[in-house]
């Protein structure tokens, strides 16, 4: 087979979703963080990092960070837009700090992996405000919860995960109370064997791989969840049932591309990520790759638009897999899903193009934090200086 042109055109998808997005996607302009990361993140993924724009990425990510040492405000983090943090104040026919710029913990986290997949060294983080930050959207009535932001009434399963990942990241899991969120982790696990977003709620796929990575990320993961344990087993049982072609996120509910991160993922910090049929998978998301645009769609419809999210989320939970079966995957990718068409136009077929993707491109990635893995040993030498450094001073 001829080199797939499919890295070519997700490669073009992800750099237009790192600059001005369509009129479309003005709904995620509150997110853009998030969507930078998606961006970013898709093309370090494909190993297609846009070098020309790296300083300009960083500089603007830098651009929502809030540091305490501005006196009018008292925790530190990223903001999720600009826009909230002065407002206009006619009286004095001045601008004002508003008292809605605070910090999100997903902004936080999603701004943290970004830097480190371009290369930054976070020395311009101000690493205690923004820990302190993290640290103050615990949950007092519910221990080990937290919330998305001080000014946010949203709390469940997704922050906690944002708020361990990114005290993990600037190496200050000390300010979290690691015992209450182990504590409310297990709280949440259900009969099922996944975990919800709550305690009482039933399990879900993407609370399921946030319990699991925020274990992980504690050094728990092995203590709470033994292999070849009960509940071990049925958490495996549990995810590997999520899959009909692709996966899906509660037992019964369509396929969706972004549950091939949220499963593969959990199935990789639980090391049994062999019992997942790839053949299977590959075929869904080549089905929901949108030829035009570049990006990869939600399911497999028409009317179903590609997007930043589903586009990274697919490509992320298929490097999951990288390193498993991959001499499979290999001896297959040759042949056509149409042995009757030409060697040129076999080349061609999305699904041919993805396997072809999955064995020579995908850079593999750390499932805890779904940054690509270099940029995880990057982040290990920036542990390393800061350690160094603390022990001088």
């Amino acid at each position: 087979m001829t080199e797939s042109c499919l890295p070519k055109k997700l490669s073009a998808y992800f750099r237009r979703v790192t600059g001005i997005l369509p009129d479309s996607m003005t709904s995620l302009d509150a997110t853009r963080l998030v969507v930078l990361y998606f961006g970013v993140g898709g093309l370090a993924i494909i190993k297609e990092q846009d070098e020309p724009r790296v300083k300009d990425c960083i500089e603007w990510i830098y651009s929502h960070h809030i540091s305490t040492q501005d006196t009018r405000l008292c925790h530190g983090g990223f903001r999720s837009v600009l826009y909230t943090s002065q407002m206009p104040s006619f009286a004095k026919n001045d601008l004002v700090s508003s008292s809605y710029d605070c910090s999100h913990v997903t902004m936080v986290y999603a701004a943290l992996c970004t830097l480190l997949i371009l290369g930054d060294d976070l020395s311009r983080v101000d690493r205690h405000s923004v820990l302190s930050g993290v640290a103050a959207l615990q949950c007092e009535d519910i221990p080990g919860l937290f919330r998305a932001a001080l000014i946010s009434p949203e709390r469940d399963m997704r922050f906690v995960f944002s708020a361990v990942a990114s005290c993990y990241m600037l190496n200050g899991l000390d300010y979290l109370d690691r015992e209450a969120i182990v504590s409310f982790i297990g709280d949440s696990m259900t009969y099922e064997g996944g975990f919800g977003n709550l305690p009482g709620l039933e399990a879900h796929a993407g609370a399921t791989y946030c319990a699991l990575a925020s274990l992980s990320l504690l050094g728990r993961l092995h203590s709470f969840l033994p292999r070849e344990s009960r509940v071990y087993d049925r958490l495996v049982k549990w995810l590997v049932k999520l899959q009909a072609e692709g996966f899906h996120g509660r037992p019964q509910k369509d396929d969706d591309t972004c549950y091939t991160f949220w499963v593969c993922a959990s199935l990789k910090l639980l090391n049994a990520q062999d019992l997942i049929d790839q053949g299977a998978l590959l075929k869904f998301i080549a089905r929901c790759w949108d030829q035009v645009i570049g990006g990869i769609r939600k399911y497999p419809s028409p009317g179903c638009v590609a997007d930043p999210l589903h586009s990274f989320l697919a490509l992320s939970g298929l490097s999951c897999l990288k390193a498993q079966t991959v001499a499979a995957v290999e001896s297959n990718h040759l042949e056509s899903s149409d042995p009757d068409k030409s060697t040129s136009e076999r080349s061609m077929e999305p699904l041919d193009q993805f396997r072809w993707l999955h064995v020579n491109k995908l850079e593999p990635i750390l499932p805890e934090l779904n940054i690509p893995e270099v940029a995880h040993r990057h982040l290990r030498r920036i542990h390393q200086s800061w350690e160094a450094s603390s022990v001088t001073d």
